[in-house]
């Protein structure tokens, strides 16, 4: 005769043999769905870097949602809407006129209707009076899902410790 405590692990262990079976058509196209996503995820980083090198700040703002928030390496604060992004870009852009951005080890997770983003990025920027100046970085962009695309909902950039 089992005890109570050994019938509920063999229930237990026949419960998650139930659910260990061979991948379904649901999974399937569950990941057939997701790598979708990801693959529309990494277009919209495409894009957003071809912009950004081409000082292009319709392409970048075209990125962000209306009420996105942005905090970057060149002011301590946060951002808040489109225009003020906007704003900053067109000021980077005009200060930094030949610049490079190339995200290291992105990973993405998602949350339902939004995804998190998280990896590293080296910044070039490139004037003929101050040569070119490096920053190695750390990010992080929330992205919602509209009818429109992915949309950055937040992106946090901060330099790494320990570097200029």
């Amino acid at each position: 005769m089992f005890s109570f405590p050994r019938m509920v692990n063999l229930l237990a262990m026949c419960f998650c043999l139930a659910y260990a079976q061979p991948a379904s058509a649901q999974t399937q196209t569950l990941s057939e769905e997701l790598a979708k996503e990801i693959v529309a995820i990494v277009d919209t980083r495409t894009a957003f870097v071809s912009s950004y090198v081409a000082g292009d700040v319709d392409g970048i703002v075209a990125a962000y949602d209306d009420d996105a928030t942005f905090a970057g390496t060149l002011q301590p604060f946060w951002l808040e809407g489109r225009d003020a992004i906007a704003d900053l870009w067109q000021r980077y852009f005009a200060a930094w006129p030949q610049r490079n951005l190339i995200f290291r080890q992105p990973a993405v997770r998602f949350y339902g209707d939004a995804s998190v983003e998280t990896g590293y990025m080296e910044m070039y920027m490139s004037r003929p009076e101050a040569g070119t100046v490096a920053t190695y970085i750390r990010y992080s962009i929330t992205r919602i899902k509209t009818d429109e695309g992915w949309k950055i909902a937040n992106m946090h950039v901060t330099k790494l410790p320990g570097t200029k």
